[in-house]
Parts: structure tokens; C-alpha cells; sequence
């Protein structure tokens, strides 16, 4: 048994290594990292799973209520609002995104395999190096949006407690406060519930750092390994014409083009196979990327404000963080989706530029095929957004001419 283990293990490829490393390690803490199918099923979720999604959602279902109420009653002061508003917006659609991916949990699983099986595929050095090449893109990426969001979360918690201390050295009175601006029942606030009700809100925060670290992160490592899958059937295009040193024909023979339009086959098959990975891709992260890409803009508007507004060092060191992480991951969807639809649009170019003017007509017209297929570019669009470079600049600009608006009215 164990020689079996060491054997299948050894034929693993390098990418095996680098597989949503980042994005696995926040979605298994908050319990809502797709679980690997095994032979014609779904491998059963284990109950501490359930029992870490459930925590989750309801810690950072109360942070985002009670912070989003405190907002409205404080409207009178916009600065105070903003402080509840931004990291409220931000649980909201936090618990979306918990939501939906315990909810499809076994669809998830099941584009994890699919998008397994893909890059397994391909065991040559050169294709393996690329492929890692681009997850260690993608993991870097996301643990930059793990590292800022922890280090917002950690200046949000040390805040009150650093001011509390501030006052007990200078003999100040003191009184109660908590690391986000939210509106609780009174007895979570006595005395004997106080540090309970801390450190709930604590985990609170690293509750949602750790969901959209996974959910953003996840999104992204799709979508790069998406982008290398596309780039592999770059490759094979390539490697089909450099296999049969035609340089010295000028047309090819009748063995040469079934040769061709045998290893073709394969490449249309996988073709298609991403393509419909992308679809199904699509149709599941709308909700998320539709959500994420509305509140986007009023969110790095309320951060860019509260730095402007907040008179305080330390909260504006916070909101410093938070800036951070909203526009990280904001770059990560419009990265991802951006890689997506530039490498799916260069496999047309690269059939453009083999030998297929030395292909008979059968064969020429099983590339007119693919060409076509492929001069429209794959995108992971959702209703009124496609996540992009382009699409990020407009949103930077978006919440610029917010803050110029509100700063008016100041």
C-alpha cells in the first residue's frame, strides 16, 4: 500500500505543489474549501467543516448588521458613518460569498477536478514550467490579500486596545470601546461580556479576512489556470507543425495532413473543454463578481475619505491597510479575468502564424475552426461588468469623481 502511495505521488506533476496553495489554507479555515471528489462522488464534507462555516457566517453575519445599522443611525456624522459603512459593506458581501460557496459546495468540488484533470494533462518540463510559473503568480497575489487584510483586521483590534492603555497611563477616565463601530444588545457590552463580546468581533474581522482572502484568491488562481491551460494548447499547435519539419516541403503530403488533423482533434477537444470550464466558471462566480465590482467603488471611496477625514494617526494608518486590500482585491479579478480573455485570444494568433497554407483543404478548414472559435476572446463577464485592467482604471476613476462629489458637500 504504501509503495502504491509513493508511486502514485511520485507521478504527480510539478503543479501539483502550487495547486490553489494560498486560497486552500483561508477557504479550510472558515470551512467552505471544496472538497476533492473521489471516484464517481463527492467526498462527504466532515462535520468540523460545518461547524467552521457556521461560526463564520454568524460572527460575520452580526458584524456586518450591526455595523451597517450604525451607519444609518449615524448619518448626521460622516465620518463616524463611514467607519461603520466600510467595513460593513465589506462583511455583507462577505457573507455572500460564504454563502455560495457552501451552498454549490459539490459544484465547486467538481470544478476543482475538472480544472485538476486539466493541468495534470500535460506532462512536459516545458509546459509544467509555466503553468507553475503562473500559480506561484496567483499564490503571491493572494498572499499579499491575506497579508493586508490581516494586517487591517490586527489595526482595527489594537486600536481601541492601545488607546485604552493610553488612557490608564495618563490617568484619563476611561471607557468602553469596541474595534468597530456596531450596534450590540446591551448586555454584550457589560462588564462580565465585554472581553467575550472583543474577542467575537475579533474573529469577526479575521472571519472575513479569511473568506474573501479564499473567495478573491480562489478566483484568481482559476483564472491563471485558465490562462496556462490556454497557453498549453498554444504549445501543441506549435509542437504539431514543428513535429513534422515540413520546412523542406512546400505542401504537405497526404500522410503529413491526416497527421495533422489527427493531433488537432485532440487540441479542439480540449479546446472546447475550457471554453466550457470558462461558462461554467462564469455562471457560478456572477453573484460574487456582480456584488463585489458594485460595492467596490463606494468602498475605496469610504477608505480614500476616512484617510482624508480621520484626524487620528492610528486610524488613518487602519484605513491605510484597508485601502490596501480593497484595491488588491479589486486588481485580483480584473487581473484574472484580464489573463483569461488575452490568452484565449492568442491561440488564434498562434494558428495564424504555423504553416497552414501547407495544409490541404480538409485540413485548412479544421483551423479555420479553431480560428474562429478562438478569435472571440473568452471572458468571465457578469451583467454590467467584465472584470479587466480596463475595468479596473474605470472603477479607480469611478471612486474619484465620488470623492470629489462628497468632499463638496463637506
Amino acid at each position: 500500500m504504501t509503495d502504491s502511495v509513493q508511486e502514485e505521488n511520485a507521478e504527480e506533476p510539478a503543479i501539483a505543489g502550487h495547486f490553489y496553495r494560498i486560497p486552500r489554507i483561508s477557504g479550510r479555515i472558515v470551512g467552505i474549501w471544496p472538497q476533492r471528489i473521489k471516484g464517481v462522488g463527492v467526498g462527504v464534507r466532515p462535520w468540523h467543516a460545518h461547524l467552521r462555516f457556521l461560526f463564520a457566517l454568524a460572527v460575520v453575519l452580526v458584524g456586518a448588521v450591526g455595523e451597517l445599522s450604525y451607519g444609518c443611525v449615524h448619518l448626521d456624522n460622516l465620518v463616524v458613518a463611514l467607519e461603520a459603512f466600510c467595513p460593513g459593506t465589506t462583511k455583507a458581501v462577505c457573507v455572500l460569498k460564504l454563502w455560495v460557496f457552501f451552498r454549490s459546495n459539490r459544484q465547486w468540488a467538481a470544478l476543482v477536478q475538472r480544472l485538476r484533470v486539466m493541468l495534470w494533462q500535460s506532462r512536459r518540463a516545458e509546459g509544467q514550467r509555466m503553468l507553475v510559473g503562473l500559480a506561484t503568480t496567483a499564490n503571491r497575489f493572494s498572499l499579499l490579500l491575506l497579508s493586508s487584510g490581516t494586517m487591517t483586521n490586527t489595526a482595527f483590534n489594537l486600536q481601541p486596545l492601545i488607546m485604552g492603555f493610553y488612557r490608564w497611563m495618563a490617568e484619563l477616565p476611561g471607557h468602553i470601546e469596541l474595534p468597530f463601530n456596531i450596534i450590540l444588545p446591551g448586555f454584550a457590552v457589560q462588564p462580565g461580556l465585554f472581553p467575550v463580546t472583543y474577542v467575537l468581533l475579533t474573529a469577526s474581522g479575521a472571519c472575513t479576512v479569511f473568506a474573501f482572502s479564499f473567495v478573491d484568491g480562489f478566483f484568481l488562481c482559476s483564472c491563471l489556470y485558465i490562462s496556462g491551460v490556454f497557453r498549453l494548447v498554444q504549445q501543441d499547435i506549435r509542437r504539431i507543425f514543428a513535429d513534422l519539419h515540413g520546412d523542406s516541403v512546400d505542401v504537405f503530403t497526404e500522410a503529413m495532413n491526416a497527421e495533422v488533423r489527427h493531433r488537432l482533434a485532440k487540441v479542439v477537444e480540449r479546446h472546447n473543454a475550457i471554453i466550457d470550464f470558462c461558462t461554467d466558471l462564469t455562471r457560478q462566480f456572477t453573484v460574487i463578481v456582480l456584488m463585489h465590482f458594485l460595492s467596490a467603488a463606494f468602498v475605496l471611496c469610504s477608505t480614500i475619505l476616512d484617510i482624508m477625514l480621520n484626524t487620528s494617526s492610528l486610524s488613518g494608518l487602519t484605513y491605510i491597510c484597508y485601502s490596501i486590500a480593497a484595491l488588491t482585491q479589486l486588481f485580483l479579478y480584473c487581473f484574472g479575468g484580464n489573463q483569461v480573455s488575452e490568452s484565449s485570444a492568442a491561440v488564434a494568433d498562434v494558428l495564424y502564424d504555423i504553416e497552414w497554407y501547407k495544409c490541404d483543404a480538409r485540413t485548412r478548414k479544421v483551423i479555420l475552426m479553431i480560428l474562429r472559435r478562438s478569435q472571440r476572446a473568452k471572458t468571465i463577464a457578469v451583467p454590467f461588468f467584465t472584470p479587466s485592467l480596463p475595468a479596473f482604471g474605470s472603477i479607480l476613476s469611478t471612486a474619484g469623481s465620488y470623492i470629489t462629489l462628497l468632499k463638496t458637500f463637506l
